[in-house]
């Protein structure tokens, strides 16, 4: 008897991973013990206390491999996960990923795999497995060179000022409104830089928030990578530029995408910030595509979501090497425990506000910082 494959897209192309419920039984069952919640006889699975993200991660990866097993005809269905990752598996599984991904790709996918794995078979010893790990971690070698791609902060922040200046007065038409939203967001990223996902996820009255004369991005533990909260203050040289968003802008993407849509398209908006020309909340994809066209118009080069990190990170290194250290609190990186959270969140704004003024004082100082950004049609 064998494993039967999962149902195949049209076209006939192989699944390069098997959901969940076409796993083997005997892995099914080992996944479900792993992410049971302990009671008061029991101990809680070893991946139990895992963030959502992690489970899909780990799905994804064993999965994969799952697949790769089937596809080469070593998939035994009466086996279970502690038998099929075996030295030999793994260094076929391991040729096959390095073949099709880059280096640090593949050391991250044995990596999740063996915290899978671990998890679904947590009295196995796993050594030997780690070890493999860390020989490729230590031979990755990342394939692009993201030095070379970082651009200044303060030159961010000026493309996004640009942006919002070409829209002009009002930002009637579509490419105006669109070319606003764009700066207003390259120019937030570049103060703010936030992860993608709570970038995105942004709501008015949830996450947005009015205090006074403040604007300020809070989002609790649940909503956060590190699962600690964050809160930034929005820099009160954007007030205005926010204002004229909520104020103008956004009204007028949701009306361009009735116009175009009368019965509606896709997700409704709600309070999302970010929106597109139809009117619905802006995608992952959408966002890619909007900082690929505007970055590349500028600097010649793709500065996506992520590297606006960095670009923050070395922006502060370099220009204020004394303070280093809170690059770690503008990238959100440090714990919010409940009994420092409100010491933590004090450094946090005052990280912030020495990062503005850098932002500021080199923008002063920058003669190219009020070059206009190339045009490209998109939503």
């Amino acid at each position: 008897m064998t494993a039967s494959p999962l149902p195949r897209p049209c076209g006939g192309r192989r699944r390069v991973a098997w959901r969940l419920e076409a796993w083997p039984e005997q892995d099914r069952r080992a996944w479900e013990r792993a992410i049971t919640p302990g009671g008061l006889l029991d101990d809680a699975g070893d991946a139990a206390g895992w963030r959502p993200a992690s489970r899909r991660a780990a799905l994804g990866v064993y999965g994969r491999f799952l697949a790769f097993l089937d596809a080469r005809g070593t998939l035994d269905p009466t086996a279970g996960p502690g038998d099929r990752v075996t030295p030999a598996l793994l260094n076929a599984y391991v040729s096959a990923v390095r073949s099709s991904c880059a280096p640090v790709t593949a050391a991250s996918y044995v990596g999740v795999l063996g915290m899978t794995v671990q998890a679904m078979v947590p009295g196995r010893d796993w050594a030997w497995l780690w070890q493999v790990q860390a020989r490729l971690q230590h031979l990755a070698v990342p394939s692009r060179n993201k030095r070379a791609r970082v651009v200044p902060a303060a030159e961010l922040v000026a493309l996004g000022h640009d942006l919002m200046a070409e829209a002009g007065q009002p930002a009637a038409a579509r490419q105006a409104a669109l070319a606003y939203r764009d700066g207003l967001m390259i120019a937030l990223l570049a103060s703010r830089p936030l992860r993608q996902a709570n970038f995105l996820a942004i709501e008015i009255g949830r996450h947005l928030l009015r205090e006074g004369d403040a604007w300020l991005l809070r989002f609790e533990g649940r909503e956060t990578k590190t699962g600690q909260p964050l809160e930034f203050a929005v820099p009160e040289a954007m007030h205005d530029a926010l204002a004229r968003y909520l104020g103008e802008v956004r009204p007028r993407l949701l009306q361009l995408g009735l116009g175009r849509f009368p019965e509606g398209r896709g997700r409704p908006a709600g309070q999302r910030l970010w929106l597109t020309a139809d009117g619905t909340p802006c995608s992952a994809a959408a966002l890619q595509k909007l900082l690929e066209t505007r970055t590349t118009a500028r600097f010649g080069r793709v500065v996506n979501t992520h590297l606006f990190r960095d670009c923050v990170a070395t922006s502060i290194a370099a220009g204020d090497p004394a303070h280093v250290r809170i690059a770690a609190r503008v990238l959100g990186h440090a714990s919010l425990l409940s009994t420092e959270r409100h010491y933590v969140v004090a450094e946090t704004r005052a990280a912030l506000s020495r990062h503005q003024d850098l932002v500021a004082a080199i923008r002063t100082a920058s003669p190219g910082a009020g070059t206009q950004a190339g045009r490209r049609r998109y939503t």
